[in-house]
């Protein structure tokens, strides 16, 4: 019995089958991480998971082919000239050497799609050496001896040509595989455009939105490109639970939605929406791309690779062209090193480390001493700027009318050179006078009332305030 498999990223898929007709379906769950939009992240998990499958499953590991998809796996559809088979596979290697830093490292295949005129339409496809050899080990350490690696989106291709509904429609198709879709557009039956995109959300709904927002950016690009207006998609990998949501969200009213019928007259037995890529690989033919083949080929393609011999005597003149300027700037960076050598054991040397601590223990006292001048210089700005009080000023106030006026609180601002006084006096007459003997001073500028009040003593309690006629002083005429 033969068998089909395909890795996801979610779980291992085989389908035994013999001829057209499923014998047995067979999935094993992977943990997340083993595998990332098809490229292997982890090899012995893997290879574990597939040994216990082979273990219960032994019959359905006697003829087994692998196909794979993701974004590792590079295809295009290619226009050609009529040529031979090597020739052809060149062609494929040369237009996807671009792609990568390495050209030999590509493992390349194509399949024959059509005619356009005289020249072929062809489908080439490449792969990373590392990537098609990560699962010919993986599965060679699980004791799996794989017949083939077919490629998706080649399967995917040739099912839709099998269509005649499909081989000259303008549509989109978008395959859904977990969190990663595949949306391609075809345009009167031939591939246009591909492109691939992460699906997120947490529920089915935000899912689906998120493939329909991707619709969107599809359908800017075809009419960019000015193909036919697109009028229907079709999807894989969903049940019709999935496809009545879509068509709920559906913002497109020109656009059907429909499900694919991919496993139509199956016989031997149901398969789910999501065994798309492992059903396909079960239809493929024999000419069908094989990668195990193309790794056979890139090998011998290395090893039967001529060297450019041109480019030794061109490389032995161009160093002996060389060597003299390099010589000379050998020599001469030779020299600066060896100046800089002395320059650096003279800064290093003891004396010139003496000298160093010598400068920095001055310059620590002298940002001392301008410390402290500092703070003297500010004292000394900060006493010019108080008005000087003299012994006149509190005469006036307290002793020269102090048989009549008692003075019982004195308070004075410097800053604005103003004074309140509190006072008690007999009479309301004696504070006039009082008021109008510091008014008459010329050390006083003005003086106003702030209120009086008698107290149980029969005393007349008054407030004053007073501003004082500030003079700036003279200076002395130098002798």
């Amino acid at each position: 019995m033969k068998s089909s498999i395909y890795v996801s990223t979610e779980k291992i898929e085989i389908i035994g089958f013999a001829g057209n007709a499923v014998k047995r379906f067979v999935t094993y769950p992977l943990a997340e991480g083993t595998m990332i939009n098809g490229t292997i992240t982890d090899s012995a998990f893997l290879t574990e998971c597939l040994g216990t499958m082979r273990k219960e499953n032994p019959d359905l590991f006697t003829d087994p082919s692998l196909i794979v998809d993701g974004s590792a796996i590079l295809s295009r559809r290619l226009v050609t000239p009529k040529l031979g088979a090597k020739r052809c596979q060149q062609l494929v290697r040369d237009d996807f050497a671009d792609t990568t830093d390495d050209p030999d490292s590509l493992v390349c295949g194509y399949h024959k799609l059509g005619t356009e005129g005289s020249a072929d339409v062809i489908l080439g496809c490449a792969a990373n050496r590392g990537l098609v050899d990560s699962y010919i080990s993986a599965f060679k350490e699980a004791g799996v001896k794989l017949s083939s690696i077919r490629v998706g989106m080649e399967a995917l291709l040739r099912f839709v040509s099998s269509k005649e509904e499909l081989k000259t429609a303008s549509f989109v198709l978008t395959l859904i595989d977990g969190f990663t879709t595949v949306s391609v557009i075809f345009d009167n039956g031939n591939n246009v455009f591909m492109s691939r995109s992460r699906l997120y959300g947490e529920t089915k709904e935000q899912v689906f939105q998120n493939v329909l927002e991707n619709l969107n950016g599809l359908i800017n690009f075809n009419r960019s490109q000015k193909f036919n207006e697109i009028t229907q998609c079709y999807y894989l990998g969903i049940n019709d639970a999935d496809m009545r949501v879509i068509e709920a969200l559906n913002p497109y009213p020109d656009i059907r939605m429909n499900m694919l019928d991919l496993f139509r007259g199956i016989s031997g037995g149901a398969l789910p929406p999501e065994a798309h890529f492992v059903y396909l690989n079960m239809r493929m033919s024999s000419d069908a791309i094989n990668l195990m083949d193309g790794r056979k080929e890139l090998t011998q393609h290395v090893k039967h690779k001529k060297p450019r011999k041109i480019w030794i005597p061109l490389m032995a003149l161009y160093v002996l062209i060389l060597a003299v300027p390099c010589g000379y700037v050998w020599w001469r960076d030779y020299q600066i090193s060896k100046d800089i050598d002395e320059v650096n054991a003279y800064l290093e040397s003891p004396k010139v480390l003496d000298k160093q601590v010598e400068l920095d223990v001055i310059k620590l006292e002298s940002r001392q001493y301008e410390s402290i001048t500092g703070q003297y210089n500010e004292f000394v700005d900060w006493e010019e700027s108080m008005t000087m009080v003299s012994s006149q000023l509190l005469d006036l106030f307290v002793r020269d009318y102090e048989e009549k006026v008692f003075v019982t609180q004195f308070d004075y601002d410097e800053k604005t050179g103003h004074v309140r006084l509190s006072a008690k006096c007999d009479g309301e007459n004696i504070m006039t006078y009082y008021a109008d003997f510091l008014e008459s001073s010329d050390m006083v500028d003005r003086v106003a009332y702030g209120g009086y009040t008698y107290d149980s003593n029969g005393l007349f309690s008054f407030t004053i305030d007073v501003t004082l006629a500030v003079k700036e002083p003279v200076e002395k005429e130098a002798e």
